[in-house]
């Protein structure tokens, strides 16, 4: 099965947090629990040397077992905890570790980059010695620098993003290899950038709120904002079996 990019409208951008609400609100504590030892795994695992290439790498199979939670929801049923695991089954597997291992190839390039400007940028070991000793007075000569270097990382992790957004969902829901799913979704995105555009701020405003009580917001948030990934795909592709959204499901 084939997939095709479509745009949609500014206002979709809202439409994916509000429609991704019946997703969440189905089985709620399957959701919690889930996003729970989901937060817990990585804690754990992030402790441990190299354990954060390990996460990066294995990010995309558990958020596709995240997404075939939400096609179970499509079809009538609701998300379950174990989908949190659907993705190390095969046929799946071997493709979104696969894009684990490219995004974080991506991403660790994207630090390197950002790291080597900034040592070149705020005067190498000096700067960082200064930092050590606790110079913060000095940080004031360097605020257009840091400024700068802020934005140049967004600017490098943004398509990074954009490329792992779509990719977990594109890869169950078609036989498109890791490289292809990341370009397509990369250009799903770059496609509708405006609708997205509109996500951003309300994801920015919602999580303001989600923290607001010691954090807990983020426990109803979290599973929202997944959901909403799949929302948001079946807004901007359609397969080439049928125009109708529902039609992209995995063989």
């Amino acid at each position: 099965m084939s997939l095709y990019i479509q745009s949609t409208n500014f206002g979709r951008g809202a439409a994916w947090i509000t429609e991704a609400w019946p997703y969440f609100t189905r089985n709620p504590l399957g959701w919690i629990a889930a996003m729970f030892v989901f937060f817990l795994i990585s804690m754990v695992v992030g402790i441990i040397p190299l354990g954060g290439i390990v996460l990066n790498i294995f990010y995309p199979v558990v958020v596709g077992g995240f997404m075939l939670g939400c096609i179970a929801h499509k079809e009538g049923g609701s998300f379950e905890f174990q989908h949190m695991f659907a993705g190390f089954n095969a046929p799946y597997f071997k493709r979104l570790a696969m894009l684990g291992v490219f995004y974080t190839i991506l991403t660790f390039a994207a630090i390197i980059l950002v790291a080597v400007l900034a040592f070149v940028m705020l005067g190498g070991f000096e700067f960082f010695q200064e930092i050590e000793q606790a110079q913060v007075e000095d940080l004031s000569a360097h605020a257009t620098d840091i400024m700068l270097l802020s934005l140049i990382a967004v600017t490098l992790f943004t398509p990074c993003v954009m490329a792992i957004w779509f990719a977990p969902t594109i890869i169950i829901s078609s036989e498109e290899t890791a490289l292809s799913a990341m370009l397509l979704s990369f250009n799903a995105c770059l496609k509708n950038v405006l609708p997205f555009f509109l996500y951003g701020i309300v994801v920015f405003i919602l999580a303001i709120i989600a923290s607001l009580p010691l954090m807990l917001g983020y426990l109803v948030l979290l599973p929202i904002l997944s959901a909403s990934v799949y929302v948001s795909y079946l807004d901007c592709f359609k397969s080439d079996i049928s125009d109708d959204p529902t039609q992209l499901l995995p063989r």
